[in-house]
Parts: C-alpha cells; structure tokens; sequence
C-alpha cells in the first residue's frame, strides 16, 4: 500500500497515530526513534492533493484507452489486448487513491473488509500494471524482431495464456496483504488501515521491499532494454518510413519507465538499508521520508502515461481517437432520440486521413504477414 503521511515511510507498514519513527530492527540492533512532526504535516497537504491528481487524470486517460479499445478494435490483435488490460489495471489502481487520500487527511473509515479489499486491489493493479508494460514490449519483440504472425490460433491461445499468468502472479504477491493487513484502533480512538507482521516485521519489510526492487522494476527494465535494443537494430537494418520516429519513440518507452520508476525504487532500497543499520541518523530518515513521498506519487503516474505513450502515440490509435472525438461532436451537435453514435466499423471507414510515419506495431504486423505469406508460398511450390 502507498507510503501516506505515516511515521513508518514504508509501503507495507503505514501508522498515522504517532509523531515517532519507531524501526523494529533485527533482534540486536539498536532501535532509532526520531519525531515525525513535520513529515507527517507535509504528507497530510500534499499525499492528498497527489492522489487525487493521480485519480482524475488516470480515470480520464484509461478510460478514454477503453473506449477506443471496446469500440473501435473488434478483432483485437494481441497488443490491443494487452493495452486493454493495462488500462482495466490501471484504472482499478487509481480507484484505490481516493481511500488512501482520506486516511491521511484523516484516518480508515472505511472498516476491515474494505481496508483488506483496497490494499489487495492496489498491489494486484501495482504490479500488474508494470508486468503488461512488459508484455507490450514482448509484444513488439516478437513480431518485428522474429516476425512472429502473432494472429495464429494457436500464438494468440499462448499470449491469452501470459496473460492470465499475469494477473495470476500479480494475485500471489498480493497474498501478504490478504493475510496480514488489517485496520488497527490507537489510543487517539484512531483507526488505521496497515500491515502487522508481528515479530517478523523487519524480515517481511525487507522481503517486500526486495520483490518490489526486482518485480517491479529492474527485471521489467532490462526486459524493455533488450527487446527495444533489439527492435532498434531491426529498424536500422530494414530502414521503414518513419524510421527516426519509431526509434525515438522506443527510446522514450524505456526512458519514461526508468525516470519514474527509478527514484521511488532507489528511495525503497537505502530504506531497506536503514532498516539494517548499514547506515542512519534522524537527518538521514527525515530526508528518506520525504523523498520517498514524492518518489513515489511520481511513480504513481505512470497510471496517467502510459495510455499516451502506449496507445495514443500509435498511427492506428490516432485514426481511431478522430474518429470517436468527431463522432461524440456530431452528436452534441445534432442530439436525438433517433440517432445514435455510429458503429465503429462505418466511423474507422470513414477516417481517410493516412499517415506518413509507420509506427512499431504496424511494422510488425506487415513483418509477421509477410513471414506468414512467405511460409504459404513455399508450401505451395514444394
């Protein structure tokens, strides 16, 4: 769950109750308490104005991705769907940010059942999202670098399969939640929504920070670097129209993934070897903890982003973007009973303008078909 404006700046273990900053450390280390004051003052302005941000602006970019998804791609390739259930992830994600922006300001009121519901909803759509990002990646990989006809029944049954495993394995990090997170009353008469580890609370805090480090970001990241190092050589080598345009834009995927993801999972790493001693005083902590508050509503973010940098940049998705703006324009326009928005078939027919630049997707459906059509041809001679 979110860092919020606690005296614990962890993401498993927040408790608004106090102004100390109490570490459990490892049997024989010595415990540091620092006074949280003006930590918690700060988190209490501005986790609340940041949360709700991220909910407006990720509710309106994922929703308006459905939309186009829903309406105008029928026949889904597989990174349509792909980008289908990042946003349905990301939207379940932002939905958790209005709850986390009350407890701060004021406490959990939300009761047991929906403290456990909320912290499992934000780690499954935490990690989920990442891991289509990831998928996207794959995607392009395959069908530009192996030219991989990806529309085979018996492909696409293999990337339904990914992505069932997807959420399957953003269910089982979650499992730490379901289990341990509860809502605990303070002698203020406060009630908080947070993890209790019991005694083994450091070894949990660190396992979790562990996973998150190498789950939720460095393994996506050095996936993403491979495969668009590798779809870069790819389109050097072929030179397409619009060649310059898609490099940059591989270069800007993984650039915007390492820039807002980087800074929160280097904070969650020196917290972990706070937590272990290796280092620390109160400056030290105070400075962790209000880093790890901005580090982390900026990784947030990438919920409100990734729509734009994954879909909206697309020739395919532009068209589509026209057509359903130009649609919902003609019906303010021209309301009535009778009519209605047209299909999504006769509107995409209708949207004539062609683009100069071809982006990486369809690159690599025309590399998977020709691959496809070569295969057929030399069937046909033998």
């Amino acid at each position: 769950m979110p860092t919020k404006a606690s005296p614990l700046p962890l993401t498993t273990s927040p408790k608004n109750s106090s102004s100390v900053y109490d570490y459990d450390y490892l049997e024989d280390v010595t415990v540091l308490v620092c006074k949280k004051d003006e930590v918690l003052s700060f988190g209490r302005v501005f986790l609340p104005v940041i949360y709700s941000l991220i909910f407006v602006l990720g509710s309106a970019g994922n929703l308006l991705l459905l939309v186009v998804l829903l309406r105008y791609t029928p026949r889904r390739r597989m990174i349509e769907l792909y980008l289908l259930n990042m946003a349905i992830s990301n939207l379940l994600f932002v939905v958790t940010m209005p709850f986390w922006a009350i407890s701060v300001v004021w406490h959990w009121v939300f009761g047991s059942f929906m403290c456990k519901v909320v912290s499992v909803l934000y780690t499954i759509n935490f990690y989920s999202g990442i891991f289509f990002i990831t998928c996207v990646s794959l995607n392009k990989y395959l069908e530009i670098v192996h030219a991989q006809p990806l529309h085979r029944p018996q492909t696409r049954s293999r990337n339904l399969l990914l992505i069932a495993a997807v959420w399957t394995m953003a269910l089982a990090i979650s499992v730490p939640e379901m289990v341990f997170v509860k809502v605990h009353q303070t002698s203020d008469g406060m009630w908080h929504c947070y993890a209790d580890f019991g005694g083994h609370a450091t070894v949990w805090k660190l396992y979790l920070r562990f996973q998150q480090n190498l789950l939720g970001f460095l393994l996506p990241l050095l996936a993403m670097v491979f495969f668009y190092s590798r779809i870069g050589c790819v389109l050097v080598r072929l030179r397409p129209p619009g060649q310059g345009r898609a490099l940059r834009m591989a270069a800007a995927l993984v650039v915007a993934f390492f820039l807002l993801w980087f800074p929160y999972n280097l904070t969650v790493f020196l917290h972990s070897l706070l937590d272990l001693h290796v280092f620390g005083n109160c400056q030290i902590s105070h400075s962790l903890d209000y880093t790890m508050q901005v580090t982390e509503s900026l990784a947030f973010f990438h919920c409100c982003f990734t729509p734009i940098l994954y879909a909206f940049s697309s020739p395919r998705f532009r068209r589509y973007l026209k057509a359903l703006l130009a649609a919902v324009l003609r019906w303010h326009r021209d309301p009535g009973p009778a009519q209605a928005l047209p299909s999504s078939h006769s509107e995409s027919s209708r949207v004539t303008a062609q683009e100069d630049v071809v982006s990486m997707n369809d690159l690599g459906e025309r590399q998977a078909d020709d691959s496809l059509n070569k295969g057929h041809t030399g069937t046909d001679q033998a």
